[in-house]
């Protein structure tokens, strides 16, 4: 990839700090990610001990999806008109609500599978209002010179609180007792509001994420058009824009490939690999492992080698790792491979996601994000269904079949990665050259300034970039 000037990353000098605010904020994600881990265990551990019936805990599986797949979009309409950060605090609020009841329920002898089922369509609909917000909001709070160093320990963070420690502590607290891991769920939730409102741009009354009067008249109408109306149109802008349109569907497929191994993952990892049960858990941690690897790593290998290549390069690695877990004779070496893939995972969302937060016009960025999130983790279930029935001819297979779809996807997809990874990349040298000479924006008119914690900068409505010119 050829650009007219070199990756904004590389101008991010070594020393320059992410700010107060930023950490305060990161630290919040980390409180919700930890309660989003624990809740994966802890709900199925309590189901056990109400059903043995193997389709009723399963169907907590499905419940998880439900919300991603019905209210994806609707939840991106929520975040174009509202505080984004805001927002976080009443999901995050809903949520610790929705376990304190829960708690009720268990403790005064009441609780039923059904409320298990309810409370985990619950608190996954606060996800799909907290997790795309968290990666929106982080190019309010950084310069654009230091953004995929920002999403670098959003990614990694994620990957530690969620992925590594979730579990193994509400294993920990289950053994307590079941009403300790909820607890311990309900307290992260808490937490996590208490550091969000320490963050300054919480408390603004004028801003680009405010949607007030003084915010402009692209963002006035977009606030002031139907509910439905605003989501059929995050629809028709992912659906035709051909840039939007090719990263959804090149995630899609991704998301198939990757899931068709891991639905057969226990099963093969026992049978064909000889892990131990006691140990699966261990064995799980692999790809977590590696992605925080690719957290800590990732604003330095963007600098070095260029997106395109790391996302390229993550793709069709990840495609690799994944056929080479099908040939794996020996635990070890399939552990190595997972944790390559986890690493290859994490590098290329971290070079992939600013697109979503700079090039993408600022007043439609939650309604795109909620579509392709939709489409994202509707395919899931696909990916592993798929998977079971390859299983049952050999356990092996669909680890195998899914790696070359992956790379199949990621070669078909390489003119979007090229061009969005050239979009980026200037976008960002605008956005780092405005912030230096403290002229207005080139592409919003809006001024970027430095707040009080000498990283913290205002946002941008984005309705003149290059994706709404295209439009």
């Amino acid at each position: 990839m050829t650009t007219a000037t070199p990756p904004v990353s590389a101008t991010a000098s070594g020393n320059q700090r992410l700010g107060g605010a930023f950490h305060r904020f990161w630290g919040a994600g980390l409180f919700t990610n930890l309660a989003d881990g624990m809740i994966l265990v802890a709900l199925p551990l309590i189901a056990v001990t109400l059903t043995q019936d193997p389709l009723l805990v399963a169907g907590l599986t499905a419940t998880r999806f439900l919300p991603w797949l019905l209210l994806a979009p609707l939840s991106g309409v929520l975040l174009d008109r509202v505080h984004r950060i805001r927002a976080m605090v009443v999901s995050n609020t809903v949520a610790a609500s929705v376990m304190v009841a829960l708690i009720l329920t268990l403790v005064t002898g009441n609780l039923t599978i059904w409320a298990l089922y309810a409370a985990m369509f619950a608190l996954i609909c606060c996800e799909t209002v907290t997790d795309p917000a968290n990666r929106l909001a982080v190019v309010q709070l950084v310069p654009a010179r230091l953004l995929d160093r920002a999403n670098s320990r959003v990614e990694g963070g994620r990957l530690v609180a969620q992925d590594c420690l979730g579990g193994p502590v509400a294993g920990f607290l289950f053994a307590a007792g079941a009403v300790a891991p909820l607890l311990g769920i309900a307290g992260s939730y808490v937490l996590c509001v208490a550091l969000l409102c320490a963050v300054p741009l919480v408390w603004r009354r004028s801003g680009p994420e405010h949607k007030d009067a003084d915010a402009g008249g692209e963002t006035e109408s977009a606030g002031s058009e139907g509910f439905w109306r605003s989501t059929g149109e995050g629809f028709r802008q992912v659906f035709g824009d051909r840039i939007l349109r090719g990263n959804m569907l090149c995630n899609a497929g991704m998301m198939v490939g990757g899931n068709m191994g891991g639905a057969v993952m226990v099963l093969y990892a026992q049978q064909d690999l000889g892990v131990p049960a006691v140990f699966f858990g261990v064995f799980m941690m692999s790809m977590a492992i590696g992605g925080l690897g690719g957290a800590l790593a990732g604003d330095r290998l963007i600098t070095r080698f260029g997106r395109r290549a790391v996302v390229l390069g993550g793709y069709l690695g990840m495609a690799a790792c994944f056929a080479g877990v099908a040939l794996s004779v020996a635990p070890h070496t399939a552990f190595v491979l997972l944790t390559g893939a986890g690493f290859l995972m994490v590098v290329s969302n971290i070079a992939a996601s600013p697109y979503y937060q700079t090039v993408v016009p600022d007043q439609v960025r939650g309604r795109i994000a909620g579509v392709s999130r939709m489409i994202g983790w509707g395919v899931t279930p696909v990916g592993a269904l798929a998977g079971g029935m390859l299983g049952r001819i050999d356990l092996a297979l669909p680890f195998l079949v899914g790696g070359v779809l992956m790379a199949v996807t990621a070669l078909l997809a390489r003119r979007i990665v090229t061009e969005t990874a050239r979009r980026v990349d200037l976008r960002l040298t605008e956005m780092n050259e405005a912030a230096s000479t403290g002229e207005q924006d080139p592409e919003t008119g809006t001024e970027e300034r430095a707040g009080e914690t000498g990283a913290e900068v205002t946002g941008f409505a984005g309705e003149n970039t290059a994706e709404g010119r295209q439009r």
